[in-house]
């Protein structure tokens, strides 16, 4: 269950607010009408850092397979171009999925 409360409502009732978090209620903050953060239990954290961790892997992998299919007709150049690509490609994904976070 997910609940939203403005930014005043949470200063006034941190206690309250945080024993929400606590029993598995995801809360998310406004500022404005606008969603700015969300206050999970720790546990919870934990299980998004993994996921998200997964993710990232599983797109290495894609990326490493990809590259290891193109790499048999390639020469060690052309492999190591294509190495870079690939990590570039993740890196700029991790930091679009940041920027997107930090809305």
């Amino acid at each position: 269950m997910t609940v939203s409360f403005k930014s005043s409502e949470v200063q006034q009732n941190f206690g309250l607010i945080l024993e929400r978090a606590l029993t598995g209620t995801a809360v998310i903050v406004e500022r404005y009408g606008v969603p700015k953060v969300a206050i999970v239990a720790y546990p919870r954290y934990q299980q998004l850092l993994a996921a998200e961790r997964e993710l990232r892997l599983a797109q290495l992998r894609r990326a490493a397979a990809e590259t290891a299919a193109r790499a048999a007709v390639l020469s060690e150049a052309e492999v190591e171009t294509l190495i870079e690509e690939a990590r570039e490609a993740v890196a700029r994904e991790a930091e679009m999925q940041d920027d997107a976070d930090r809305r």
